[in-house]
Order: structure tokens, then C-alpha cells, then sequence
């Protein structure tokens, strides 16, 4: 199952030219109980500029925390939350749950390498939120930039979808994982008492 899930990813991401924005969880900093910061980064191709109200959608945020979203110090990005983001696309067999807020971040700086590309890739960070939950789990995100190469399709929207890990319930192991665990626990309980035995008949 496990090779049969990581075969989807890699053709997932094969799929997708490599002009594509990339989107992926960077870390997550536990702050305490129930208060996780889930911090990501990205990737703008090097076909890829940027217009005012071009912007990065992050669905299904599960758990997020009241006021929590961060842009950083990216001055030229405002951060928002809904629970229905119009005017989408989702990665095939992805939905967007009415009931689980989405992160959006909007640009709001001047047109930016709009035209003239391509241009290197830029790598951008320090987008966050805070959920009350510690898991993770696959779905899916979405971009709105804008093309800056061929020439004859600069300034004109380019849309990316792919997914990206969000908050979920930490998994409970399964009870055969758990009898796993306490056997091991007792094998490794039985071999330091054996060690000691040895240990005390050689002195």
C-alpha cells in the first residue's frame, strides 16, 4: 500500500512541468499542547511573475487557530482565511471541505517579472498558521500567477494545483501495531536481563 501511495506522489509531480510553483510544509513547531505551527515554503518558476491579486490557496487547514496565519515578513502578501475558495482548481480527487478553513495568501505588490522570462526560480518561506492539531495528511493547493514566458502568452494567468501536507488528528495505532510494540518492549526487556545475568557471572 505504502509503495502503491508513493508511486501516485512521484507521478504526481512528474506530471507537472517544471515551471510549476512547488508548495510543501517546511517544519512544524509544537508550542505546547494542542498548538502547532504549521510553517511553509515555496517555489515561484522561472515562468512564473506575480500581479496584484495573484495568490496561493492552501485547502482544508483542519484545526487552525483563531487569527493564526502569518505572512512573515513578506510585506507585499496579505494573508486571509475562507471556507470556500471560488474560482479554483483542485487536484483531481481533492475536495474542499465547506467546514474546514483554507489559507490564502494574496499578493498585493507591483506586477513582478510579468514578461521578458524565463527568470531563475525564486524560493519564498515564512508562511504560517497555528491548528490545535499535530498529524498531517496529503491535500491539495493552488496557485494563481501569472506567465511571463513564451512571450506571446506574458501577463496572461497561470494556474498550478498540487498538494501539500495540513493538519490532521494524530494517528492512533492500530491494536497489531501496539502488540508489535510490547513484544518488542519485552524482547528488549529479556536481553538487558540476560546481559546483566552475564555480566555478574563474569565478575
Amino acid at each position: 500500500m505504502k509503495k502503491r501511495v508513493l508511486a501516485a506522489v512521484a507521478a504526481v509531480a512528474f506530471a507537472y512541468p517544471a515551471s510549476a510553483a512547488v508548495i510543501t510544509l517546511q517544519s512544524i513547531t509544537n508550542n505546547g499542547p494542542n498548538n502547532f505551527t504549521f510553517n511553509y515554503q515555496g517555489t515561484l518558476g522561472p515562468d512564473e511573475g506575480l500581479r496584484p491579486g495573484d495568490r496561493l490557496v492552501i485547502f482544508d487547514f483542519a484545526g487552525y487557530v483563531a487569527n493564526s496565519i502569518s505572512v512573515g515578513s513578506n510585506a507585499s502578501v496579505t494573508a486571509s482565511v475562507e471556507n470556500t475558495s471560488n474560482n479554483v482548481i483542485l487536484t483531481p480527487g481533492q475536495t474542499d471541505d465547506p467546514n474546514i478553513p483554507n489559507l490564502v495568501f494574496t499578493y498585493t505588490g507591483p506586477a513582478f517579472q510579468t514578461s521578458g522570462g524565463p527568470f531563475a526560480s525564486i524560493d519564498f518561506s515564512g508562511l504560517s498558521a497555528r491548528s490545535t492539531l499535530g498529524g498531517t495528511k496529503l491535500d491539495a493547493f493552488f496557485t494563481l500567477t501569472t506567465k511571463n514566458n513564451p512571450a506571446a502568452e506574458a501577463g496572461t494567468a497561470a494556474f498550478q494545483i498540487g498538494t501539500v501536507r495540513v493538519p490532521t488528528a494524530a494517528a492512533v495505532p492500530e491494536p497489531a501495531t501496539w502488540a508489535m510494540m510490547l513484544g518488542g518492549f519485552g524482547l528488549l526487556g529479556a536481553a538487558s536481563r540476560r546481559r546483566t545475568r552475564m555480566t555478574s557471572v563474569a565478575a
